[in-house]
């Protein structure tokens, strides 16, 4: 039922769903339960989704203004990130509307590799992007993750442009990009709320907002103002 958003949603409509079990949270880069990631793909959006018309199954640009440029045999991916989506409204932002940028996604592919997330998604990057395991032992050694030591697989040459270096060839990584787990936070909410706090506040770009949560109990999502037409 989640795929399909063209708009924000009709404030008079409602729909209600059980879930068998309960969910974990709402951070992308940790959660890794079912009932979670159907939160996830409501609130966080990556940069690829799947094309839910297509057989055989592919994948189609989300935030991105098209499918990247795939250079280097495989091993390097070039996004360029449409302008102008928003991240709902929150405090942290000022007042202002929160801009999404490639840094974003930059800084979100990394919280994989903090050790104080201790995602249980790791395996999707570790070993793959040029420079980021270095800056995780480091981290690991350290007592703390630094998210501005450079990472060389991870260029950001201007605002809307992602550029992702690989050690070698990887057919995967458009998947892995189109996964809700890759979907894009804003650094200053998870500075703000920390590691522990940001799973029960989720700020997305995505076409909901968590609005209430009791867990395992009752979730309630209303519509992003904010989001765009999409079709």
């Amino acid at each position: 039922c989640m795929a399909g958003f063209s708009h924000a949603a009709d404030m008079n409509k409602t729909i209600r769903f059980a879930f068998r079990s309960a969910e974990s949270g709402f951070d992308p880069q940790l959660e890794s339960d079912r009932y979670s990631n159907f939160i996830l793909v409501a609130i966080f959006e990556p940069l690829l989704t799947y094309d839910y018309l297509a057989r055989p199954v592919k994948v189609k640009p989300n935030t991105a203004v098209a499918m990247p440029e795939i250079t280097d045999n495989c091993a390097t991916y070039t996004f360029r990130i449409k302008p102008w989506i928003h991240f709902s409204d929150h405090p942290v932002f000022k007042g202002k509307k929160r801009e999404l940028t490639a840094q974003d996604y930059a800084y979100s592919l990394r919280r994989f590799y903090d050790p104080e997330v201790k995602s249980a998604n790791l395996y999707f990057l570790e070993g793959k992007i040029i420079g980021a395991d270095e800056v995780m032992e480091a981290a690991r050694k350290s007592g703390k993750y630094d998210y501005d030591a450079p990472v060389a697989g991870l260029e950001t040459p201007d605002r809307y442009t992602l550029r992702i270096r690989l050690k070698k060839p990887d057919f995967n990584l458009l998947y892995i990009l189109a996964m809700a787990n890759s979907g894009a936070v804003a650094r200053e909410v998870i500075e703000h709320y920390g590691v522990t706090e940001a799973r029960s506040n989720p700020i997305g770009t995505g076409p909901y907002y968590l609005k209430e949560w009791r867990r395992s109990s009752k979730i309630v999502l209303e519509a992003n103002p904010n989001y765009r037409e999409v079709y």
